[in-house]
């Protein structure tokens, strides 16, 4: 296999760094997303995951020696985590798992990097870059890689009771990865459905963390498809309806629009026990949550909420309600988002002297001034003062 060109496609400081670790004479390694996602032909890296076979102290005597800072609340795992200003590098010691309980375990720190492979989940996730660019397979998963298969490493059933989060990283793998059902080892299914009770003794945090990859991701509709199968859907969701996760994605695609966390939850009416917006989120949500069941008119619409989140708006209408969306629809919602309201707060206190009557004057004159198609002139609008 051709080499990587390690410092041009993961950037110079992480190039840096491999090089102080491999300086000492062992073993570092590239490992994971990164390389998974290199060899999928994705370029974007965000965190990236080191292994190598120096020991935590050996690890934390090289970044004190050269003054690099790090954080170390992980060090009874094995792992350090060097920061810098666009990212992370978390940094493993070569390690084989003794016994786990959830997503803790007794380690046992070894210099064999096939012992370090084996405790990996997934056969795609066990792949390895070296600091002169030359791609690592100590289990032969290449092929898997190639087809991009999603399977466990060793026994699938083992794997998931040491940690029930390898079930939602399971499906947010077939979203994130947008897998079909040939990519997907249909086997693990049932072993998975068999264990999904595992999912609620693991915390709010890591859940919602797998469940927003999973509805963010471009295409999740075979993911969730799958959830469906394994009774993991109606546990985390409620009722599954395929009809509207098809309409919804088509709808998507039609217009061309990112993943949203907010218009997925109302359009499939999601309703989930796990906190899983942020504040902004939660903001939108109410936004066009409280709008839904009332009656407004486009132009209203296009520029109460502007265009993003009136198409946001009528999609998730059209999924829940049939209402189907027009060229004419988006049109008008676009020119009413570039509309500007020509009458200003100083133009009618002086006339009022009272801030409550300015505002609902203010107010008055703009819901007429909407409902004339944005067509009442200023002059008009400040006659209705009289």
């Amino acid at each position: 296999m051709k080499r990587v060109n390690v410092e041009k496609v993961f950037g110079s400081e992480l190039k840096e760094l491999m090089h102080l670790l491999s300086s000492s004479g062992k073993e570092c390694y590239i490992v994971g997303g990164a390389v998974r996602d290199l060899l999928l032909g994705h370029r974007k890296f965000k965190d990236i995951d080191l292994t190598t076979s120096l020991s935590v102290e050996q690890l934390k005597q090289i970044f004190d020696q050269n003054q690099i800072r790090f954080d170390d609340r992980a060090l009874k795992y094995g792992c350090l985590t060097v920061r810098n200003k666009k990212r992370n590098f978390q940094i493993t010691s070569f390690r084989k798992d003794i016994r786990t309980f959830g997503r803790a375990a007794d380690i046992e720190f070894v210099e064999n990097i096939e012992e370090d492979a084996k405790r990996r989940d997934f056969t795609i996730n066990a792949i390895y870059c070296s600091y002169s660019g030359q791609i690592i397979d100590p289990l032969g998963n290449l092929e898997d890689l190639n087809k991009i298969k999603l399977d466990f490493i060793g026994d699938p059933e083992f794997r998931i009771k040491e940690d029930y989060l390898r079930i939602l990283r399971f499906f947010r793998f077939v979203a994130v990865l947008d897998l079909k059902g040939e990519n997907v080892v249909s086997n693990n299914l049932p072993i998975i459905k068999k264990h999904i009770n595992g999912i609620s003794d693991l915390s709010y945090e890591r859940v919602a963390s797998e469940i927003r990859k999973i509805l963010l991701a471009r295409s999740p509709f075979f993911s969730l498809k799958l959830m469906n199968k394994v009774d993991l859907y109606k546990k985390l969701f409620g009722n599954y309806s395929q009809s509207a996760l098809l309409k919804l994605e088509k709808l998507e695609k039609r217009f061309n629009l990112t993943p949203s966390l907010v218009r997925r939850l109302l359009a499939l009416e999601m309703k989930t026990f796990i906190p899983l917006m942020i504040k902004k989120e939660k903001k939108y949500f109410n936004q066009l949550n409280n709008l839904l069941g009332l009656d407004h008119n486009l132009d209203y619409l296009g520029y109460k909420l502007g265009e993003k989140a009136s198409i946001d708006f009528l999609i998730i209408r059209e999924v829940k309600e049939g209402f189907i969306i027009t060229t004419k629809d988006i049109e008008k919602i676009k020119k009413a988002s570039r509309k500007i309201f020509p009458i200003k707060f100083s133009d009618v206190h002086p006339l009022t002297k009272n801030l409550n009557t300015t505002k609902e004057k203010v107010d008055l004159m703009e819901t007429f001034w909407i409902g004339s198609g944005f067509k009442a002139s200023k002059e008009k609008l400040l006659s209705l003062l009289s």
